[in-house]
C-alpha cells in the first residue's frame, strides 16, 4: 500500500506557522511528556505509548536527553513546573546509576550497562548541573555522577578509540556513537578532564574514517549491512557536526556538510523523505520516520546557524512540515500531543508506538525553527 503524505515535500511546499499553531502544538507535546513521566510514578519518562499495550516502563536513555528540552521550554515559556519536572528526572537518573559509573540499557529495572545510553544521559545531567548553583546538593550529586560516568566510558574505550562492549547489538560498533562522543564532550565542559578530550578526538577520527565516497556513512544504522533509519542517520551527522565544532575539526565538519547536502539532494529529487536509506542512498519510501525528520530539521538548522546559507533553514522547515500534521489530537491521553514512530503507524520504525524521543526532538526543532 502506498502512503499518501499530507504535506508534499520541500522548498515549494512551505507554509507559514501562526503563533497560535506554534503554542498549541508545543503545549500539547509538553503536556504529553509530562503525562509520560506521571505514568511511571514520576520516575523517568515512559519509553512510549503503544496502541496495543499502553504506557511502557521509563526509559533512562531518552529521559536523560529530554531534560535539556524541559529546561529550554521552562525558560522560554516561563514555566517553573517544567523546570521542576526536569530536576525530578535528573534525580531519578541519579538513583539508577550503576556502581561502575555506567547507566543501564533498555527500560527501568534493567541492570546491564549501556555505552550509548550513558553518553545520552550525560546531556541531561550536564544541563542540570549547569542550571544549579555550585553549592546546591543536587549540583554536587550531578557532578559526581558525570565524572563517574565519563571515567567508566574512558576505561571501556579500546586502543583504537572505539567502544566494543555494552552495545545495542553485541559486537557491532555503530557510527551513531558520534552522539555518545558528543555527550562526553558536553560533560567535559564541566569536569575539564584532559584525557577525555584527547580520547574523544581519537574516537571522532575513527568514526570519520567511515564516510564513503558517495557521502553516506558506513554502519550508521542499528544493524550492520542494513538500511539506516533517518533517526540514526541524524544521530550520526549531528554527532559529527557538534564534535567537529567543539574540537575544531574543519575537515570532519566539511564531510558532514557534504553528507547532509547529498541527503537534501536525494529528498529534493524524490520530493519526500524516506524512512530509511541504505549505503547507496536507496530509500525505503513505504514509511516515514517522524523522529528522524525532526532530528534532520535540527541538523539543518544548525548548519544554517553555522553557514548563514538560507537553503538549510528552508530544509529545516521542510523536514518538520513533512511530519507536523501527524501529531496526534486524539482524546486518548496516551496519544494526544505525541507522534507515531512511523507513518503509517504500522511502519518499520517502532510500529504502533508513540516514543518519548519523537516528542523531544519535535519540540527541539519546533522551538528553534518556527519560534
Amino acid at each position: 500500500m502506498k502512503v499518501k503524505y499530507r504535506t508534499g515535500y520541500y522548498l515549494a511546499n512551505q507554509r507559514p506557522i501562526t503563533s497560535l499553531e506554534w503554542s498549541t502544538r508545543s503545549d500539547a507535546a509538553l503536556a504529553w511528556l509530562q503525562r509520560s513521566i506521571a505514568a511511571t510514578g514520576n520516575r523517568g519518562s515512559a519509553h512510549s505509548f503503544a496502541l496495543h499495550k499502553g504506557w511502557a516502563k521509563a526509559y533512562p536513555e531518552t529521559t536523560g536527553y529530554l531534560i535539556e528540552t524541559l529546561f529550554d521550554y521552562a525558560e522560554s515559556l516561563q514555566r517553573p513546573d517544567l523546570r521542576q519536572t526536569a530536576l525530578d528526572c535528573a534525580n531519578w537518573l541519579l538513583t539508577i546509576q550503576l556502581g561502575s559509573g555506567a547507566f543501564p540499557a533498555l527500560t527501568a529495572g534493567n541492570t546491564m550497562p549501556s555505552m550509548f545510553n550513558t553518553g545520552q544521559i550525560l546531556f541531561g545531567l550536564t544541563r542540570t548541573a549547569e542550571e544549579l548553583p555550585p553549592g546546591n546538593a543536587q549540583h554536587a550529586a550531578c557532578m559526581r555522577a558525570i565524572s563517574h560516568a565519563v571515567q567508566w566510558m574512558l576505561a571501556e574505550q579500546e586502543p583504537d578509540g572505539s567502544w566494543r562492549q555494552w552495545a545495542y547489538v553485541s559486537g557491532f560498533v555503530p557510527t551513531y556513537y558520534t552522539r555518545a562522543v558528543w555527550g562526553v564532550l558536553k560533560a567535559n565542559s564541566l569536569i575539564k578532564n584532559e584525557a577525555a578530550a584527547a580520547a574523544m578526538r581519537q574516537a571522532l577520527h575513527l568514526y570519520s574514517g567511515r564516510f564513503l565516497p558517495n557521502h553516506s556513512v558506513q554502519d550508521w544504522g542499528f544493524w550492520p549491512g542494513k538500511p539506516a533509519f533517518t533517526h540514526t542517520i541524524a544521530y550520526t551527522l549531528e554527532g559529527f557536526l557538534e564534535c567537529a565544532v567543539l574540537l575544531n575539526e574543519p575537515e570532519i565538519l566539511e564531510k558532514t556538510k557534504a553528507a547532509t547536502d547529498h541527503l537534501l539532494s536525494v529528498c529534493i529529487e524524490n520530493k519526500r523523505t524516506a524512512g530509511a536509506y541504505d549505503a547507496d542512498w536507496k530509500g525505503d519510501y513505504s514509511f516515514i520516520c517522524c523522529t528522524g525528520n525532526a532530528q534532520l530539521s535540527m541538523l539543518c538548522h544548525r548548519f544554517w546557524q553555522l553557514t548563514g546559507d538560507e537553503k538549510y533553514q528552508q530544509a529545516a522547515k521542510a523536514f518538520l512540515l513533512e511530519v507536523v500534521d501527524y501529531q496526534s489530537n486524539s482524546w486518548l491521553p496516551g496519544l494526544r500531543g505525541a507522534f507515531p514512530g512511523s507513518v503509517p503507524v504500522w511502519g518499520k520504525y517502532l510500529p504502533l508506538r508513540y516514543p518519548n524521543w519523537g516528542v523531544k526532538f519535535f519540540l527541539d526543532a519546533w522551538g528553534r525553527v518556527f519560534a
